[in-house]
């Protein structure tokens, strides 16, 4: 009966692994005893992969002293991260091994790789407790596997604890995290490494460290802050770069500072500590731009053009968007052809801001003709583009080209649809009482996984009232906090409007008890808004 038991094979072969093990032991003595060496630590894994219990006890009466090495080569090969971690913490505590870095090393960087971060942190703390201090590049390995595994924050406190060991991190490393925290909007914090570095030992910064962290400040709009670290640069023995200036530069530009930017690039010039490049004089020619001081952004550009700097395609672009947004379609078309007898190639941002520039021109087929120009070039619009085209449309009750060009939209597998594109045309399908298209927009924004907001559920609220059909109009109210659309002012106070009107009290109560609920700060009786955002056409933010 015991030979047709499910478990006899493993128990069987797991016993002639033990005997086989006594022997090899017996027999492995001396300097020349590598064989037998790697036959017991073979042995050892594979007796541990069989049953992991019967092993824990079963080796110990032959191994009390397994050496460090064997216990490592039988660690390696096993063919999980678990199981190597089983079979470690089994010869560190069983059999008292004192395993060495190397082999710490060895399963911290596996259990990372399995994705075992919890369990690779708790090995870590026991590497440091037993006496193997992590060096630089070791604990910079360890943080680095954290941060790609997503593990931001961990891999940060990681790399706090350098003094802990009194290793040296590289400032490289340093600078790579920061600049990290800085792209993920987390600017008070790369901040705040920062200063606890420089009051540490272990960190001497560089000029790449200043820049990032000017950059988080300027992010932040905090340009005083940013100019601050800009003084203390020299007093670390850092000499502040062109990128340095770039970033003050285009940082004073972002908070509407401009003239103080310009200021600033033109003492750059004269002390010549730096050379201004496209990109520093391009921030000031934006900040102008957005500022509508179209003379003052042509002026920047003359200069930049005497000087030898060749324009790039973003400062082409930026003018482009500029002279759009100021009315002055001649002088964007000039812009667009210099651009083009320069050798620079228009890309979909170039063709947006002229659609753009000619559609609030209210020369929509002016736009059109660059939208098939645009195709003829093989440049495909981006969601801005078809945003600028379907709400102009709208706007002049052309429906039916809208929704060919709304379509044309949803057949794209590159561009993830946006609620914004589809409420231009939800809300003159409703404005002209054509529900049903409405609806069957509602439904396809749905299934592409497009969320409606508040203007979509208010344009069709707002739609069936109009149009009488009450239970539709309550229905879809329903439906828009079940999904967690908080409705505003604007969607309760018209929808009660039509309630009363249309004769129905409790209703009114239901709705207004939800609406409480939310904190709308209603007034019904004197609110006259609309949902006026709706035919609102989204700017073209010109990518710096």
């Amino acid at each position: 009966m015991l030979l047709r038991g499910p478990s006899y094979p493993n128990v069987l072969h797991h016993h002639l692994l033990l005997s086989r093990l006594h022997l090899a032991t017996a027999t492995a003595t001396g300097p020349a005893s590598d064989a037998p060496d790697l036959w017991i630590a073979k042995a050892i894994a594979t007796a541990f992969l069989l049953s992991p219990s019967t092993a824990s006890s079963g080796l110990a009466p032959f191994l009390p002293a397994l050496s460090p090495s064997v216990a490592f080569a039988a660690v390696r090969r096993l063919p999980t991260a678990e199981s190597a971690l089983g079979l470690f913490q089994v010869t560190r505590s069983a059999f008292g091994v004192a395993h060495s870095a190397t082999a710490y090393r060895f399963l911290v960087a596996r259990l990372f790789r399995s994705g075992l971060h919890e369990a690779a942190l708790k090995v870590f703390d026991q590497m440091a407790s037993d006496g193997h201090s992590p060096d630089g590049p070791c604990l910079e390995f360890f943080a680095n596997s954290f941060a790609e595994a997503g593990q931001l924050d961990a891999a940060l406190k990681l790399l706090a604890r350098a003094s802990e060991f009194n290793c040296r991190v590289r400032c490289y490393t340093f600078n790579k995290f920061m600049n990290l925290l800085v792209g993920r909007n987390r600017a008070q914090d790369a901040i705040f490494l920062f200063r606890e570095q420089l009051a540490s030992q272990f960190f001497t910064p560089d000029t790449c460290s200043f820049n990032i962290i000017i950059k988080g400040l300027c992010r932040l709009g905090d340009t005083d802050g940013a100019f601050e670290f800009f003084k203390e640069m020299r007093d670390f023995g850092c000499t502040p770069d062109t990128v340095t200036h770039n970033i003050l530069v285009d940082g004073l530009c972002q908070t509407q500072q401009v003239d103080r930017g310009h200021e600033m690039l033109r003492r750059i010039q004269s002390d010549g500590l730096c050379v201004p490049n496209v990109v520093t004089y391009t921030s000031v020619i934006s900040g102008y731009c957005k500022m509508g001081k179209m003379e003052e952004a042509l002026e920047v550009f003359n200069e930049m053009i005497e000087l030898g700097i060749r324009p790039s395609r973003v400062t082409y672009n930026v003018l482009i968007d500029g002279f759009g947004k100021a009315g002055d379609m001649p002088s964007a078309v000039s812009m667009y052809e210099r651009m083009m007898v320069c050798g620079c190639p228009p890309d979909v941002v170039t063709f947006t801001s002229l659609i753009d520039g000619y559609s609030r021109s209210e020369k929509l087929d002016d736009a059109l003709r660059l939208w098939n120009e645009m195709g003829q070039r093989g440049i495909r619009p981006n969601a801005y583009t078809f945003a600028i085209v379907i709400s102009s449309l709208c706007k002049k009750n052309r429906i039916s080209e809208a929704s060919h060009f709304l379509k044309e939209l949803s057949e794209r597998r590159d561009i993830v649809p946006h609620a914004f594109i589809y409420n231009f045309v939800i809300d003159v399908l409703c404005k002209v009482g054509n529900l049903d298209e409405a609806n069957i927009l509602l439904l396809e924004m749905e299934e592409k996984r497009c969320s409606p907001d508040k203007f979509t559920f208010t344009s069709l609220i707002i739609g069936h009232c109009m149009k009488g059909r009450m239970v539709e109009a309550i229905g879809l109210f329903h439906k828009m906090v079940a999904t967690g659309c908080a409705p505003d002012s604007v969607t309760v106070s018209s929808l009660v409007s039509c309630l009363l009107k249309a004769g129905l009290p409790n209703e009114v109560n239901r709705i207004m008890l939800i609406a409480s609920g939310r904190d709308l700060g209603l007034d019904i009786s004197s609110s006259k808004e609309s949902p006026s955002s709706l035919g609102q056409s989204p700017d073209i933010t010109v990518a710096m």
